[in-house]
């Protein structure tokens, strides 16, 4: 009998644009915390409305690592990528910080369903294949990364190592996540686990904001817990308005992580900020 047909190489659809990576001596990405310097370049494919960026000639500076946690253990990885200057890619507003996620029908809809309901800000995403280091690695999104700036979580940006009360109060980037990890406290949210919280920004913290970020979220938690059930205390921390439409897109999408994996929250520096709920993520 014929052994049957060895089923052709994934190639280039010509449908859609191609980024091009090549890290420095080709060497492979096998770490979530050191970049490798590498370059990159964009074609459009004819793609309208898509701009190259760079050529095969004349490729732009670019690192890259890996990214995730469950995630990173599959067979098709997802990236961060930091380029070498701000650039606006397939329409998205321009920024040096991007990710490359596999494309999943949870992340499509979630992330649209953010926009529709009108939260503070939600990532965008563009579909792109992937060519690293002359291999095709496939279908990717390119996808708008959480962090502080105009452009995205458009709030102030507290300093790192901040000591000045009036200011520790307000420009925080946090995630409340189910996994270990750097600039993570930990405080018991009942008598059954902890809360892990991860502040994004800032990343080195004073101890006076070590102190004001832990002494914060015990508040919260006490306010959530109350064993008054008519109790609004928890509403002078978080803003009522994005915790709901947080909640309900959860609920639509099923969502098991839900509040316990990559919450994001963020609070301005401003007078009677609150916490808000978001931005959503993969």
């Amino acid at each position: 009998m014929a052994n049957p047909p060895i089923p052709p190489i994934a190639s280039i659809s010509g449908t859609l644009p191609v980024m091009y990576i090549e890290t420095e001596n080709h060497e492979p990405i096998i770490s979530k915390t050191i970049y490798l310097n590498a370059s990159y370049r964009l074609d459009p494919m004819n793609t309208a409305d898509v701009e190259a960026i760079g050529s095969e000639d004349n490729p732009q500076p670019m690192q890259i690592r890996g990214r995730g946690h469950s995630s990173w253990k599959g067979p098709k990885k997802p990236y961060k990528i930091k380029l070498g200057q701000k650039t606006s890619i397939m329409g998205m507003k321009e920024s040096k910080h991007w990710a490359l996620l596999k494309p999943t029908e949870n992340t499509v809809a979630g992330l649209q369903l953010g926009k529709l309901m009108g939260m503070a800000w939600t990532p965008s995403f563009r579909p792109v294949e992937v060519v690293l280091n002359g291999d095709y690695i496939g279908l990717y999104f390119l996808t708008e990364t959480i962090r502080i700036d105009e452009n995205r979580v458009n709030i102030h940006e507290q300093q790192d190592r901040e000591t000045n009360p009036d200011f520790i109060k307000g420009g925080w980037l946090v995630e409340i996540d189910n996994y270990k990890d750097v600039c993570q406290i930990t405080i018991p949210e009942n008598d059954r686990w902890n809360l892990t919280l991860r502040y994004h920004s800032p990343k080195n913290l004073s101890d006076a904001q070590l102190q004001w970020l832990t002494n914060e979220f015990k508040a919260i938690n006490a306010a959530i817990y109350s064993s008054d059930k008519t109790s609004t205390e928890w509403e002078k921390y978080i803003d009522v308005e994005s915790i709901a439409r947080f909640f309900i897109l959860q609920e639509v999408m099923d969502n098991p992580d839900g509040f316990h994996g990559s919450f994001y929250l963020h609070k301005d520096l401003a007078e009677n900020s609150k916490w808000v709920a978001g931005p959503v993520w993969d």
